[in-house]
């Protein structure tokens, strides 16, 4: 036993002794690669981003440091707040109609009774794949004065003329939601169906013996265990909404008078149209200060109540 100890022993300080050559480094060599591209595309943008927010910045050649002189300009600038607002109430809109229609018809389409039903989620999920300009120009023609949607409430009887859908104040929010709801369910009741599809069939049939109704299994059963897919459709929905930009600037391009202005348009406006990089660079900064913590708030907030729970 002393022999088989002592030899233990040498093997352990010869490894010690080696040092970083007794490393396998053999796996390192093929995420190498994968860092390599992250640091190019990724991390270098981001932290030059960074820099530049922080600068007077046109051009490569023509800039100044400013310091925090940017942040100080848009946290008093109005038009920051309007942008901000504007986003709130366009990412309230864009994450609660997806996830509760998207929600119904996930329930709905996972019932195996229901003919066709992979056909139908495939249709359901087609808006979402289109590209969002395409859509945003449909959109845009749609819901003209002289579009489809006036067209038809008119035939219909509701509505006396023409409605201004996206050069009215009150009507244009509200439209910019109703095209992301529709492109946006599908995607939602994917989430939701591959949750559904993890909730063993045995809990619901322990829930009938009980003698639970469908609202009570769906209140105190569904739902609790569809809390991670939510918590992914909340954060992503949130993080969509905050960014949102192609949509809106086809359709309104933040007007009228601002009303559809949210931070995506303001970012753009800025940065590509008065040419200060330096100020859009650090509405960008801010947006991924208010995803991030949104974001961590969501998770938090989700993993609370599980416990909770």
């Amino acid at each position: 036993m002393s022999n088989i100890s002592d030899i233990n022993d040498r093997i352990r300080r010869s490894r010690l002794g080696s040092g970083v050559w007794s490393v396998d480094w053999t796996p390192y060599y093929y995420i190498t690669p994968l860092v390599l591209i992250y640091l190019a595309f990724l991390a270098f943008p981001v932290g030059y981003a960074l820099l530049i927010s922080f600068q007077d910045f046109t051009t490569v050649t023509n800039n100044e440091w400013v310091g925090l002189e940017n942040y100080a300009n848009i946290l008093t600038d109005s038009r920051f707040y309007n942008a901000l607002t504007n986003t709130a109430l366009y990412a309230v809109g864009t994450v609660v109609l997806p996830i509760v229609i998207g929600l119904a018809m996930a329930l709905v389409l996972n019932d195996e009774r229901v003919k066709g039903n992979t056909l139908f989620r495939g249709m359901i999920f087609l808006p979402y794949v289109v590209p969002i300009v395409v859509v945003g120009v449909l959109f845009g023609w749609v819901f003209t004065e002289f579009g489809i949607v006036n067209a038809l409430l008119s035939q219909a009887g509701l509505i006396a003329g023409p409605v201004p859908w996206l050069s009215r104040s009150n009507y244009a929010m509200p439209t910019l939601i109703v095209l992301a709801t529709w492109r946006g369910v599908g995607f939602n009741m994917v989430i939701f169906l591959a949750g559904l599809q993890s909730i063993p069939d045995e809990i619901y049939e322990a829930a009938r013996i009980q003698g639970k109704s469908r609202w009570k299994m769906f209140r105190s059963l569904t739902l609790p265990l569809l809390k991670p897919s939510l918590t992914i459709a909340i954060i992503l929905g949130a993080l969509a909404a905050l960014r949102g930009f192609a949509e809106i600037w086809v359709m309104t391009q933040g007007g009228p008078s601002g009303a559809t202005s949210t931070l995506g348009v303001y970012f753009y406006r800025e940065a590509f149209i008065q040419n200060n990089f330096g100020k859009g660079a650090a509405i960008g900064f801010i947006m991924f200060v208010i995803a991030l913590v949104l974001s961590v708030l969501i998770v938090w907030y989700s993993e609370d109540k599980s416990n909770g729970d």
